[in-house]
C-alpha cells in the first residue's frame, strides 16, 4: 500500500493504468463518489508494494532542506502541518509516490512569526477550514475564531438547517466543555434550505473572551477550539485546533 500525489494532467484512468489496478479499486479505497480528482490530492494505492531494494546510502539533506523519513500511516498533509509548510511546497519538493521509509525533502522555513493554527476538512462537496488569529494569547485577550465553508463541487449544493443557527464553536480542555458560542442565544426554529453555488465561500467569525460558561476568567493553559457547520449534511464534520493561553 502506498500514497500517490495527483499531478497536473493526471486522470483516475491514467493513475489506474500506471499502477495496474482498476479505477473502481482506487475509488473504493479512497471513498470517491466520482472520478474527479485534483492536483495535490493524496490517493491510497492498495496494490502497490513497498520497495524491497536495499536502501541507498544515506546522504545529508541538501542546503535549505530537512530530511523526514515517512512513517506508516502518515500523509503529506500530516507532514506539511508538522513542519509548518504548505502541502503545495512539500509536493513540489517530492513529486510522485510516497511510501513508508521514503526520505522526503522538507523545505526549511525561514525564521519568523509562528503561523496561526489552521485545519482543513474535506467532504464530498465542501472544504471546511478552522483557524484562529494567533497561536498563543496573553491572559484576557479574545481568541478570534474563523470557520470557512466552500463548495468545491461543480454543481449547486443544498444544505438543510433545522433552526436559524448556521455554525457552532466550542472551547474544551481535557474533553471538558468550557464554553459554547450558542449558549444563551435564541435561534428561529423554522427549517431552512440554503443553496451553495459552485465555488461559493461563506466565512463565520466569532470571539471567545477567555471565559467559561459562567463568565469566569479561565486559567492559563492549552485549550481546544472545536467548530462545525450545523447543516444536517455537515454537522458530523467537526474540526479541532489548539491554542495556548499565557499567564
Amino acid at each position: 500500500m502506498a500514497i500517490y500525489v495527483v499531478q497536473p494532467g493526471d486522470t483516475l484512468w491514467s493513475i489506474a493504468r500506471l499502477f495496474g489496478v482498476s479505477e473502481q479499486e482506487i475509488m473504493s479505497i479512497n471513498n470517491l463518489v466520482t472520478s474527479e480528482i485534483f492536483p495535490g490530492q493524496e490517493l491510497i494505492i492498495a496494490a502497490v508494494e513497498e520497495p524491497t531494494k536495499p536502501a541507498p546510502p544515506i546522504t545529508p539533506a541538501p542546503p535549505g532542506y530537512t530530511i523526514h523519513v515517512v512513517q506508516r500511516g502518515e500523509t503529506l498533509g500530516d507532514i506539511a502541518r508538522r513542519y509548518r509548510i504548505s502541502l503545495e511546497e512539500l509536493v513540489r519538493a517530492n513529486p510522485g509516490l510516497v511510501y513508508p521509509g521514503l526520505r522526503l525533502r522538507v523545505p526549511e522555513v525561514a525564521p519568523g512569526p509562528v503561523r496561526p493554527p489552521e485545519e482543513h476538512l474535506e467532504t464530498e462537496c465542501f472544504r471546511l477550514t478552522l483557524s484562529t488569529d494567533r497561536t498563543s494569547y496573553p491572559r484576557g485577550t479574545p481568541v478570534t475564531m474563523k470557520l470557512t465553508k466552500t463548495n468545491t463541487c461543480r454543481r449547486t449544493q443544498t444544505l438543510t438547517y433545522l433552526t436559524g443557527q448556521r455554525y457552532e464553536f466550542e472551547i474544551r480542555q481535557d474533553n471538558r466543555l468550557i464554553w459554547r458560542w450558542s449558549d444563551g442565544r435564541a435561534f428561529s426554529q423554522a427549517v431552512q434550505r440554503i443553496h451553495a453555488r459552485p465555488g461559493e465561500t461563506l466565512v463565520f467569525t466569532e470571539q471567545w473572551p477567555q471565559v467559561d460558561s459562567a463568565g469566569r476568567q479561565v486559567e492559563p493553559g492549552r485549550y481546544r477550539v472545536v467548530a462545525w457547520n450545523t447543516a444536517r449534511e455537515l454537522r458530523e464534520e467537526v474540526i479541532t485546533i489548539y491554542v495556548e493561553l499565557r499567564s
